[in-house]
């Protein structure tokens, strides 16, 4: 049928139309028996066939009877709606009114009967199918009679429910409404009960979605903190290239300490937000595609399953040292600092090692014209020579900063 495929109505695990439909904690669906019968090979620890993503969870597991559990997984009504319709359509289309399997040419949301060309004129007409709403079964989809579905009572299954019982959470009929609920102080019209809850799905998920696109936010900006860090380390230390392989890695060490106590966060966060964005595109697809009672039906079980993801995402999106993440540039600033000395300390050395009590023929960097100088090891310390210029005893720091106060000629 048009608009439908074999996506939409197929179980994964039989791969036969869907009976009793089980939305799975990770979204998937599979038939009631089928989440059992996996359940029950894998010993109750079995994740969806799908994905392998937990069906119980870690407290479920060896809690009770596996069925259930299993039944107390929400039903996607809306799903087994969509199935039940794609049968209607799939079947013969004989008129549900006429004796002589006279073909129907068209379908009557209100009574759920298939009618032929003649018997829709006859519906159209009497005043009490008049405003009946009516379509050609020829350009019917599934999905538009799943949706346009007449709910029924839920005590009385072949008469058609109006009315819903807020107090019992039960769809009812005028009857059930004037005699088991006529004290309820919350029954009201089916439609206007599946409008606000409509309302405030899509108002839930619009929130799942505003904390899922937070999550991502602050993901990105984490790992493009640390892929600023690393750019940073790497512009510092290629100025030293030759005398800074050591120090590089250390700091990288330091940095990747920071990021490795940062994956478990990151990694709580993309589980969240992946849920909410499944949970929102569920949620989009119930508003908009579900009958009213498939949507009612489904409530309790759904809205507890997003409150729980809702109330998760307040936790998940205060994660501890994410939004805390601080480069510190002074420590590269000291390194480079250090090797900078390091630098200048051993070029003092190389200079002052050799000859150091011999005279050379120098000129001095104030530009005080050539003359003689006899160096001599200093007491100050490594690094430092007593330098005579002529008959001027004078100390002199060799090669501190990079620069030399004696040019040896």
């Amino acid at each position: 049928m048009a608009g439908v495929t074999s996506g939409d109505i197929e179980c994964p695990v039989c791969h036969d139309d869907f009976t009793n439909p089980k939305l799975l904690p990770c979204n998937h669906l599979a038939c009631r028996d089928c989440v059992l019968s996996w359940l029950q090979k894998e010993g109750g620890q079995g994740g969806c066939p799908l994905c392998r993503a937990p069906i119980l969870s870690s407290t479920q597991q060896g809690q009770g009877q596996l069925a259930t559990m299993v039944d107390s997984l929400p039903t996607d009504f809306a799903t087994a709606a969509l199935v039940e319709s794609h049968k209607v359509l799939n079947g013969p289309h004989v008129c549900d009114v006429c004796q002589n399997n006279v073909t129907a040419t068209s379908y009557c949301f209100d009574c759920s009967i298939k009618l032929c060309k003649a018997c829709t004129s006859h519906h159209q007409k009497l005043p009490v199918s008049k405003n009946h709403t009516m379509e050609q079964l020829n350009k019917l989809t599934a999905k538009q009679l799943a949706t346009n579905r007449q709910a029924t009572c839920n005590k009385h299954s072949n008469t058609p429910a109006k009315l819903y019982c807020s107090t019992h959470q039960e769809l009812i009929c005028m009857f059930c409404a004037a005699t088991n609920h006529r004290s309820c102080p919350e029954v009201k019209v089916i439609t206007d009960v599946a409008r606000e809850k409509r309302t405030e799905l899509t108002q839930q998920s619009q929130r799942l979605k505003e904390i899922a696109a937070g999550l991502a936010k602050q993901m990105k900006a984490a790992k493009e903190k640390f892929k600023g860090m690393h750019k940073k380390v790497n512009d510092v230390f290629d100025d030293l290239q030759q005398c800074s392989e050591k120090r590089r890695q250390q700091v990288h060490d330091l940095i990747q300490k920071e990021e490795d106590t940062t994956v478990t966060s990151l990694a709580e966060m993309e589980k969240a937000r992946a849920a909410m964005t499944s949970n929102s595109s569920n949620i989009d697809h119930l508003v908009t595609s579900a009958p009213d009672d498939a949507l009612l039906q489904m409530l309790n079980q759904l809205k507890s399953r997003l409150d729980d993801l809702e109330s998760e995402s307040g936790r998940t999106a205060k994660v501890k040292g994410v939004g805390d993440i601080v480069f510190d540039s002074q420590l590269l600033t000291r390194l480079k600092s250090d090797l900078q000395n390091t630098k200048a300390t051993a070029a003092g050395i190389r200079i002052t090692i050799s000859d150091c009590h011999n005279d050379h023929p120098i000129f001095r960097a104030d530009g005080g014209g050539p003359g003689t100088v006899t160096a001599f090891p200093s007491p100050i310390g490594q690094g430092w020579v007593d330098v005579r210029w002529d008959s001027e005893l004078t100390g002199y720091r060799m090669g501190a900063g990079g620069r030399f106060d004696l040019d040896l000629v």
